[in-house]
Formats: C-alpha cells, sequence, structure tokens
C-alpha cells in the first residue's frame, strides 16, 4: 500500500489532498496545528482523520506546527514506521500576509519565512534520506511558478513562497536520475477555503479544492522524472493527462470561474545554461 504524509491537512486543500488521496488507496499521515474543531476556525485533524476511516481508508493523526522543525521531522518519522515506508510527502503548510513591506512588520515576515520555506526546507531534509535509499518518491510544494506580476502588493509574503519554488527548481538539478522528483504546484483559480468563506467570495469565482488535490494525485502517480522541478497549475498540468471538462470542480455550477494566474510563465534558465555551457554557475 503507497504511504503519504500531508502537512497542514486540517481544513481546505490539505484536507481535500488527503481524502483524494486515501480514496485512490494511500495509507495517510493528516498532520495540521489544529487538534480541536472552533468555530472560528473550524476543522481539526483529528476530523480530517475520522473522515478518512469513516470511508474505510488508513490515516494517522499527526499534532503538527509547522513552525517547529521538531514536530515535521517527528511527521515524517511517524510515517515511515507506521506505514513502513513513505511514498509522496506533500507541503500545504503556509502562513499568509498580502501586504506591502511597509505594513509588514518583521514578526510577521518571520512567521511566513519560518512557516513557508523553513518548513518545506525541514520536511525534505527529513524524507530525502528515505527517499534516496529507496530510489522512490515524490515531493510536492504548494508554491507558484515565479514571475514579477505574483509580487505586487505582497513582497513580504512572496519571498517566502517563491523560495520554496526556488527549492524545487534548485534541488531538481541534485535529484536527476535518483528516481526522487519535486514539484510545486498553484491553483488557477481562487480556491474555496476557511478564508474564502470569512471574506464571503461570490461562488462564481472559485473552485473546489477537489482539483488541486486531483493534480496532486496526478503529480503523484507520474512513474518518469518529467516533472522533477517543474513549476505546474493544477488545471494546466491536468489538460496534460487529459481534462477537458472542469465544470465539475465550479463552486457555481453555472459559471466557470475567471483565471487568476497567467496562461504563460517566463522560461528562468539563461541562454548559457540552455547551451549547456557553464552550467554551475
Amino acid at each position: 500500500m503507497r504511504s503519504a504524509l500531508v502537512i497542514g491537512a486540517s481544513r481546505g486543500i490539505g484536507k481535500q489532498v488527503a481524502i483524494t488521496l486515501s480514496r485512490d488507496g494511500y495509507s495517510v499521515g493528516v498532520a495540521a496545528k489544529t487538534e480541536v474543531s472552533q468555530e472560528s476556525l473550524p476543522g481539526s485533524f483529528h476530523d480530517v482523520v475520522r473522515d478518512i476511516t469513516k470511508e474505510g481508508g488508513v490515516a494517522i493523526p499527526i499534532k503538527c506546527n509547522a513552525r517547529k522543525s521538531s514536530d515535521i521531522e517527528d511527521a515524517v518519522t511517524k510515517c515511515i514506521e507506521k506505514f513502513g515506508k513513505l511514498d509522496l510527502a506533500v507541503y500545504n503548510a503556509g502562513a499568509i500576509l498580502w501586504k506591502p513591506v511597509i505594513e509588514t512588520p518583521l514578526a510577521r515576515f518571520d512567521l511566513m519565512h519560518e512557516v513557508n520555506v523553513r518548513g518545506a526546507y525541514t520536511m525534505i531534509q527529513q524524507a530525502l534520506p528515505h527517499f534516496l535509499a529507496r530510489k522512490s518518491g515524490r515531493i510536492i510544494l504548494v508554491s507558484p511558478p515565479i514571475y514579477n506580476r505574483f509580487f505586487k502588493g505582497k513582497t513580504p509574503y512572496s519571498v517566502s513562497k517563491t523560495g520554496m519554488t526556488v527549492l524545487t527548481h534548485g534541488l531538481a538539478n541534485e535529484l536527476q536520475g535518483t528516481g526522487v522528483s519535486i514539484s510545486s504546484l498553484w491553483p488557477a483559480t481562487v480556491i474555496k477555503a476557511f478564508v474564502t468563506d470569512q471574506l464571503k467570495t461570490p461562488k462564481s469565482v472559485m473552485r473546489t479544492p477537489d482539483i488541486f488535490a486531483d493534480a496532486i494525485l496526478k503529480i503523484a502517480e507520474e512513474k518518469s522524472e518529467k516533472l522533477n522541478g517543474l513549476a505546474l497549475i493544477d488545471e494546466d498540468f491536468l489538460r496534460t493527462t487529459g481534462v477537458s471538462d472542469f465544470s465539475m470542480y465550479r463552486c457555481d455550477p453555472d459559471v466557470e470561474p475567471p483565471r487568476m494566474m497567467p496562461r504563460k510563465f517566463p522560461d528562468l534558465r539563461v541562454e548559457e545554461e540552455i547551451e549547456n555551457v557553464h552550467p554551475k554557475l
């Protein structure tokens, strides 16, 4: 039986990823900070585990504060010990503040750095020796392609999220030929979540988290290394797998939500790299 760890899995995208993986036969480590659901913050990792086990799936609850490296390391270790191996590690934990530099206190910048890029780095370092020893494994980070428009109005947040994508691009070079791969994934549209409920976001502009979870599953199923180092968009990637009708993911069944991401992204490689001149510089 395949196994997966999903960090940041108590609600929204992470919850759906855990459930979708379970439905496809994965044993799942459901890791998150929230132990008890509250009215102000509904959903907990225990709730997700209960939902999975009610459907006959296998899941274990793991308390994991993404700011604590020891918690993340423990989450990886628990999955390997409980399931005997780990096939997939998904980092969905995230801290967010969409404000310009002058409006972002250092403490909040530190929080985003610790939860986003440092947390992802910790998960990778803990899982990588296991994956390399098995010559198999998939790492997926929830982070966007790198392009200038993304930074506007939210530079501090962008530093942490694109830092995760740099991890994807950079580590991919080190993983070539190992049987292990890393990819980033980001949504093409707004995804329904707790925060969108709080903001009363119109259903017409959103998709359900299922689209993102389905893309995660397809990435995990890819046997070759062709996705190694790529920063993918859920809709665009699913199209490459044969999906053409996305109406099933609409929050408003009568309206296709508008795309928030560009349709084409810049190639970050320089000419010398493409020509394989001085590849290490």
